[in-house]
């Protein structure tokens, strides 16, 4: 009977380790860090995104303004036209040069303007793109990230009670029989083994028939071949 509840504690071992590992991957769930590393690029480019615009807005105006200046300029030179200081052909030649000149410095300042604003609409377009994106990937990061935190509480939940069922279990154990299972295990992996088909489930060797009816009477027996200890499991026929 103590054999059989040392075998019980053994597979409840097993659980909590695998629950451990269960637990690891829970807590580094790489869905989780694909969905924040995402969401942080997004709003990385968001921002890049958002410095652009502020420049080309700023360069949209410095460029408004050199084009207001200009177009001052040709209309004082215009005016400049028909006054007395305008007293020879050569005079009005060269005013006439330095109109043209101003008028394609507009006509430039004028397509400068008008590739800024189409660069202006592509930001805006950029941007409202990555907002929806984001939104989308923040939603999804959240609701992983909520759904992974109900699976780690339930782990950790199961963890505290297969913890409190290995207390109950050792309690018992005897401490001679236990201290054995700890040097058995430093050497084998799950050093009691359940027998099935009169085979040990630890090496799947075939248990001598004299052993095989030993064990199913409550003695303790080692497997010859592994050297596990031996327990026989009734099953329930239902």
């Amino acid at each position: 009977m103590e054999l059989e509840l040392l075998y019980e504690y053994q597979q409840q071992e097993i659980n909590y380790d695998k629950l451990l590992r269960r637990i690891s991957e829970v807590e580094e769930n790489e869905k989780i860090k694909r969905l924040k590393d995402e969401y942080s690029r997004l709003k990385n480019e968001y921002g890049s995104l958002s410095t652009q615009r502020t420049e080309i807005e700023k360069e949209i105006t410095q460029r408004k303004i050199s084009y207001k200046k200009l177009q001052e300029s040709k209309t004082n030179y215009e005016k400049l036209m028909y006054t007395p200081e305008i007293n020879s052909m050569k005079k009005l030649e060269t005013l006439k040069k330095q109109i043209e000149d101003i008028e394609k410095n507009m006509s430039k300042e004028k397509d400068n303007i008008l590739e800024l604003e189409k660069a202006l609409i592509e930001a805006d377009d950029n941007i409202l793109s990555i907002k929806k994106k984001s939104a989308f990937i923040k939603k999804k990061y959240e609701t992983a990230k909520e759904e992974n935190q109900q699976i780690l509480n339930f782990l950790t939940k199961e963890k505290s009670n297969i913890e409190e069922l290995l207390k109950e279990l050792k309690k018992g154990i005897d401490d001679s029989i236990y201290n054995e299972y700890m040097k058995m295990k430093k050497r084998l992996n799950n050093p009691i083994s359940e027998i099935n088909d009169r085979k040990c489930s630890g090496c799947g060797m075939e248990v001598p028939a004299m052993d095989y009816e030993c064990v199913k009477t409550g003695n303790a027996m080692r497997c010859q071949s592994c050297g596990r200890m031996l327990v026989y499991i009734k099953k329930n026929i239902k």
